[in-house]
């Protein structure tokens, strides 16, 4: 059978650059196409998929709070459940947040033997043919994969000016950030844990589940000791988990960029040991498998650096922080708001920090005035670190609003969704009472058990109408001088709900939303109308 070969060209002939090709057949790289897939080529004709993983908004600041670990006692000195936070490097078209990028397979021993084909000057691997040609790459040391991290950041970077940019429509291409390429590197545990849960794409209470949702069995998801037949398997043969992951549980563990740390109970452990390996293998029970599971695998032993045919990696797509003056200045920036009123969304900020006769409101503003006005040094030093944690327990502060102010926006939004329903359905009985009184006598049975339906279900909406109208009220009373936090969490709370695949359902929290601004503008309160708000969405 002739394979039908791929060929994907970047085009850049008005500048004069040679282009990139991927000659590779797609079934090599890429089995399992899905949408928002990110194909970014690789040496020898070769390509490597990427799946995109939302974190929180544009701010230079913004990141993604993230509970991770698990509440097993057995293993809790590994495994205790933390929090940490996460932050992509690139910015999502259109969009108010940020991703990373991280392989959506394996790396393949193919895809392996191609980057270092390039970097070593030796002739490229054949693609070859069938499954075979889809095995990861098992068998080496952490060192190995930093290493194939490394020579292929080195080859993107030398191809970066025949490569399009990922803002672009163009396949293959490279992000950049502030219009750096990217580079390749090992996912940090808490990327790997983040996107193996199911990152953005799944609610709160499922991301803390065991395992992402599996509901047709783990069978169908991963490779592990009752599937495999103790043999390494190809990659994108099962389903990807909800951020399009394949094989993220069982078949290889993979290595992390971080070192093994013991946890004790309010925090990680202060010794950094060797490797870390997390999802199980082939060689793991299901009963095993579970999203948080992490062990440690030592660099070296007697024979050298330590590698296990069941061990292997993904890589991730990353970015400079500090990519140039004007991303410095808007750190510096968003640093020097953090704590203080100027952070908070509002049309009007408050000035820039100087000291004057009049005292700032803001007690971070304040601190900062008098200590850089302050000609003695221990005194500046005493104030800056006063401020500090000012600042740092006004930031807590706030990003517990906002939390806040989101969740109220969700409950409204469910609120109003719920509304919309009993509205319609209260319609469509009423319809089927007037119908049978048209052509029965009110008295008859079935009209009396209508009637009695009816009135039952009026009483539930009138019920629920005057809780949807208190949570109007509340969340207007709660945000009183502050009501852009609700704006700023709309936007998160659209894009969230966008990512789980649920954008229809945001017209709901908009309206609530809107609601309250009116409340708030008003002061009247308008039960009917709220109500008719919500069922005109249906």
């Amino acid at each position: 059978m002739v394979l039908a070969f791929v060929v994907i060209l970047c085009t850049f002939a008005a500048r004069g650059v040679a282009e990139v090709a991927v000659t590779w057949p797609e079934a090599l790289y890429n089995p399992k196409p899905a949408p928002e897939d990110v194909i970014v080529p690789l040496p020898c004709g070769g390509a490597m998929a990427f799946r995109p993983v939302g974190t929180a908004g544009t701010d230079p600041l913004a990141d993604t709070e993230v509970e991770l670990g698990s509440e097993t006692e057995s293993q809790g000195y590994a495994e205790h459940r933390y929090l940490d936070h996460l932050a992509g490097s690139f910015e999502v078209p259109e969009g108010e947040r940020r991703r990373f990028l991280i392989g959506k397979y394996e790396v393949t021993a193919l895809q392996y033997d191609a980057v270092l084909a390039a970097a070593s000057g030796a002739a490229c691997p054949e693609p070859g043919k069938g499954a075979t040609a889809r095995l990861p790459k098992g068998g080496i040391g952490w060192h190995d994969a930093l290493d194939f991290a490394h020579r292929y950041s080195l080859w993107l970077r030398a191809e970066a000016g025949a490569i399009a940019d990922c803002d672009t429509t163009a396949t293959p291409c490279l992000p950049r950030a502030d219009g750096v390429p990217a580079f390749v590197r090992l996912p940090t545990e808490s990327e790997w844990e983040y996107a193996a849960r199911g990152g953005d794409r799944v609610s709160p209470a499922v991301f803390r589940e065991m395992l992402y949702p599996m509901p047709d069995g783990p069978a169908r998801h991963a490779w592990f000791n009752q599937n495999a037949q103790g043999q390494v398997r190809p990659i994108g043969v099962l389903e990807p988990n909800p951020v399009g992951l394949h094989d993220v549980m069982g078949n290889l563990e993979e290595y992390v960029l971080d070192p093994f740390r013991l946890h004790r109970v309010e925090r990680r452990h202060g010794q950094p040991g060797a490797a870390v390996v997390r999802g199980g293998s082939l060689h793991s029970s299901a009963e095993d498998l579970r999203s948080s599971l992490r062990r440690e695998v030592p660099f070296y032993d007697d024979r050298g650096a330590v590698g296990t045919a069941d061990t292997g990696f993904r890589v991730l797509l990353a970015a400079p922080v500090l990519t140039s003056n004007q991303r410095i200045d808007a750190v510096r920036a968003a640093w020097e708001r953090l704590g203080s009123d100027v952070a908070r969304p509002q049309e009007t900020p408050p000035p820039r920090p100087v000291l004057s006769d009049r005292p700032f409101e803001d007690p971070v503003l304040e601190l900062t005035a008098l200590a850089r006005a302050s000609g003695e040094p221990e005194m500046k030093q005493r104030l800056e670190r006063l401020r500090s944690v000012v600042a740092g327990t006004n930031q807590r502060l706030y990003e517990q609003r906002a939390r806040s102010a989101r969740e109220a926006l969700r409950f409204g939004g469910l609120l109003c969704e719920k509304l919309s329903v009993e509205g319609y359905n209260i319609d469509l009985l009423r319809q089927r009472y007037d119908l049978c009184k048209k052509n029965e006598d009110a008295a008859h049975p079935r009209c009396r058990r209508l009637a009695e339906d009816l009135a039952r279900d009026d009483a539930v909406l009138e019920a629920n109408v005057g809780v949807y109208a208190d949570s109007i009220v509340r969340t207007a009373q709660t945000y009183p001088d502050d009501l852009a936090v609700l704006d700023t969490e709309l936007g998160g709370l659209r894009s969230e709900l966008s990512a789980r695949g649920y954008g229809d359902l945001g017209i709901y929290p908009e309206r609530f939303h809107r609601q309250v601004l009116d409340y708030a503008r008003t002061g009247g309160v308008a039960r009917d109308d709220w109500f008719n708000g919500c069922r005109e969405l249906r």
